[in-house]
């Protein structure tokens, strides 16, 4: 039992040290939330991705990208025609610093797709489009 000016406060403390303890284990928790939310670049953690234009075939590479996530049902499979059809090559080269552009800053393929193209994969399409969009 404490007195302070002729009056017991021990309840009070009690009652401070509660207030202490929630508005600390909030803040702990605040910053967990906080330091947990990392931005995670994969070009700034693994370096910047190389072009290799001999490499990166359309055949080889970029085809099976857009087979796999742009070309399926009622995508770009020319089942639409109001949307490019991107199994044919012409249709390809003639939007492919359109396709660059949609891969490079992620509003393709769309998220509501559930595909997510990686790093490598964006890097492929911009290498092989600033290499002339070759048929090769």
């Amino acid at each position: 039992m404490i007195l302070f000016n002729g009056q017991m406060i021990k309840g009070h403390l009690s009652m401070l040290n509660r207030k202490l303890y929630r508005t600390g284990f909030i803040l702990i928790l605040s910053g967990q939330f906080i330091w947990s939310c990392a931005y995670e670049n994969e070009e700034d953690l693994f370096g910047a991705i190389s072009c290799d234009d001999e490499a990166t075939t359309y055949s080889e590479v970029i085809q099976p990208i857009l087979s796999q996530n742009c070309t399926v049902p009622s995508c770009h499979d020319g089942s639409n025609p109001s949307i490019p059809n991107w199994q044919e090559l012409d249709n390809v080269q003639a939007n492919a610093s359109k396709i660059k552009e949609k891969t490079e800053d992620r509003t393709m393929p769309p998220s509501s797709s559930g595909k997510i193209l990686s790093a490598e994969q964006i890097g492929d399409i911009a290498c092989w489009v600033d290499s002339g969009a070759r048929d090769n």
